[in-house]
């Protein structure tokens, strides 16, 4: 109750005196103009959308920002990104949990080019970033807020949606070498390009590590090798109708500390995911529609010596065909959909007696969807939609969303509000695991809303920009010897953003996220959801060829886990730096150094995390 109390004393009128003072600040400022392209979100509408004209709460990652970060993991990434919190049991490889806006990993809806790619076989249906490269990425957008009526199940917290690069122009040749800290290489190719009709990308690349002990508990490194190849083809077979094809396989292998302990421990990944869709064009492209069939697999083999299981298997197995229609009316666009969606799961544990089999299941959901987005007028945009999932095991659910997005004509200020519903239904392992699972579950539930501005000044080279979020929710599936629906949780907080091009050699941002996140039934905060969050960063154009930055993060302190005598967890701040030089149009030398101030500090309780570490190495494209 006293967080709460303090969250509306403090947070709200802040947040609503910014909204009253942002225009008036803009109108003391210069006259908003700007000969950009707008900026276009699909993952809010699941249409290409102006981004001013977004009521949702979304946040981009361009592949332009992920060269001047340098980082290896999509993780490291996401974590920059305002109401992102997450946990890794050690260095790269180690099972990494992200959270969005307090929610549970499970809650996060992850897609790669359009394929979802959480673990069916995992105990909370999770996405784990363990493996994830930025190698091709081209752009990262993080939809926040309860999102079911238009993703369905697992949307409760908000959705990842990860689109990799696709071929265009002349055919191009990249290469990337790198090397540096903990016995780390790193090496990446790619070719890309367009013939006639037809666009393609393939890239490929490979990452080994020595690491380090992942433990206190003893010396002993954890290493890990990654590889990973993606790709993408078009074809525009006429003007009408036109084919995608996009794919990706990963492999890891890496070691492990098991509970804590220094030990021989280690898991084999193994990911891919493929989807073939076609688009087509009607009505002078008045009407549109897609068909996607995909599938994605996720199989993960652990070899534990010194446990009581000394081999366990996971495979995850998702099967998707999905049509979606979009009907125009002048600035207006009905969008529907049908999707029938499969997932299988299969675990086997290995102990001194033998084979113990797990879970061998699986369950289909049916789902409808419609939404409407109008545009009012030309500076007012609204949505409504909703969505029927008629899952196998439970029965039909409906789900809704409404968003509405207000640009001042005056001020070029940006006002956006959504509010939305979502449920996310008991994962295989919760319902049909031998020794715990529970068929009696009930599905979990949510509902949330957000409210923002964005105010750019300054002729456009200044933006802030703030975000108040509530959600609620109910019928949580917790563990007390068994699976049972028994907790209830709220997330509140704000999220403030700061960009700014004072010159056009140099680059400011920053964000900080308030994150109030209660246990509605034992009234103490949710473990690893830190209340306080900062990320801030600098980008300077020293010369054409030079380009110099420093990232901070500040994380408060959390709580490890959800007993009453839990560790907390200390607040810690961390910096990187990193250079990149262009000796020529087509050579590049790059390096960075993470964790410049070397400071020790953990994630999760009893586990290491990287000291300082310094990285190096050469790209050529051509």
């Amino acid at each position: 109750m006293r967080t709460s109390q303090t969250f509306r004393r403090h947070m709200l009128p802040a947040l609503g005196l910014g909204v009253l003072m942002a225009p008036a600040l803009a109108l003391d400022a210069a006259a908003q103009a700007t000969t950009e392209v707008a900026e276009l979100v699909v993952t809010a509408n699941r249409i290409p959308t102006e981004a001013s004209r977004v009521g949702s709460s979304v946040s981009i990652i361009d592949a332009a920002e992920i060269e001047r970060r340098q980082q290896v993991q999509v993780l490291d990434m996401l974590k920059r990104v305002p109401g992102v919190s997450i946990s890794r049991n050690g260095g790269f490889g180690s099972t990494s949990t992200l959270r969005l806006r307090g929610s549970e990993a499970g809650m996060v809806k992850v897609l790669i080019d359009g394929v979802e790619v959480n673990d069916a076989a995992g105990a909370n249906n999770e996405f784990d970033f363990n493996s994830l490269l930025t190698v091709d990425i081209e752009k990262i957008e993080v939809l926040k807020g309860p999102q079911s009526a238009l993703y369905g199940n697992d949307a409760m917290g908000g959705v990842i949606n990860i689109i990799t690069r696709s071929g265009d122009g002349a055919l191009r040749f990249t290469a990337l070498a790198e090397a540096g800290s903990y016995g780390t290489f790193r090496q990446q190719a790619g070719v890309s390009g367009r013939s006639g009709n037809t666009s393609f990308a393939l890239t490929g690349s490979n990452f080994t590590t020595d690491g380090f002990s992942r433990t206190f508990a003893g010396p002993e490194k954890d290493g890990s090798d990654a590889r990973s190849v993606s790709g993408k083809l078009g074809v525009e077979a006429t003007e009408l109708l036109r084919f995608d094809f996009s794919g990706g396989w990963s492999w890891l292998d890496t070691e492990y500390d098991p509970f804590g302990a220094d030990g021989a421990a280690a898991q084999e990944k193994e990911t891919w995911q493929g989807r073939a869709a076609a688009d087509l064009s009607l009505l002078e492209g008045s009407f549109t529609s897609n068909l996607a069939v995909s599938l994605a697999s996720t199989k993960r083999d652990f070899d534990e010596p010194t446990g009581w299981y000394v081999a366990s298997t996971f495979d995850s197995l998702r099967k998707a065909l999905d049509y979606q229609g979009n009907l125009h009316f002048g600035r207006d666009t009905a969008t529907f959909g049908l999707s029938v969606d499969e997932e299988d799961a299969k675990t086997t544990n290995t102990s001194a007696f033998g084979l113990e089999p797990g879970i061998d299941d699986d369950v289909t959901t049916k789902s409808a969807f419609i939404q409407y987005q109008a545009q009012l007028t030309d500076d007012l945009t609204v949505t409504a939609g909703g969505r029927v999932d008629d899952h196998e095991a439970f029965g039909s659910k409906a789900t809704y969303r409404f968003t509405g997005a207000y640009i001042v004509p005056a001020s070029g200020t940006i006002l956006r509000a959504s509010y939305g519903t979502a449920y996310k239904a008991p994962t295989l392992y919760q319902l049909y695991e031998p020794s715990y699972g529970n068929a009696d579950l009930r599905p979990e539930e949510a509902r949330g809303m957000d409210a923002g501005i964005e105010q750019p000044l300054l002729d456009g080279k200044v933006t802030l920009g703030a975000s108040l979020f509530r959600t609620h929710y109910d019928n949580l599936i917790g563990f007390s010897s068994a699976y049972v629906n028994v907790a209830k949780a709220r997330t509140e907080g704000v999220e403030l953003t700061f960009e700014a091009k004072p010159l056009e050699s140099l680059l400011l941002s920053a964000n900080y996220t308030y994150l109030d996140a209660t246990d509605r039934i034992s009234g103490r905060d949710l473990p690893r959801r830190p209340r306080n969050t900062v990320n801030a960063s600098i980008d300077w154009y020293a010369t054409d060829a030079l380009l110099l930055g420093a990232a901070l993060r500040h994380v408060g302190k959390q709580r490890d886990t959800a007993s009453a005598t839990t560790a907390i967890l200390d607040r810690y701040t961390t910096v990187d730096v990193t250079a990149r030089w262009k000796l020529r149009e087509s050579v590049s030398l790059f390096g960075r150094v993470e964790n410049i101030a070397d400071k020790e500090y953990q994630e999760v309780r009893t586990y290491r995390t990287p000291g300082r570490s310094a990285y190096g190495g050469v790209s050529v494209s051509f």
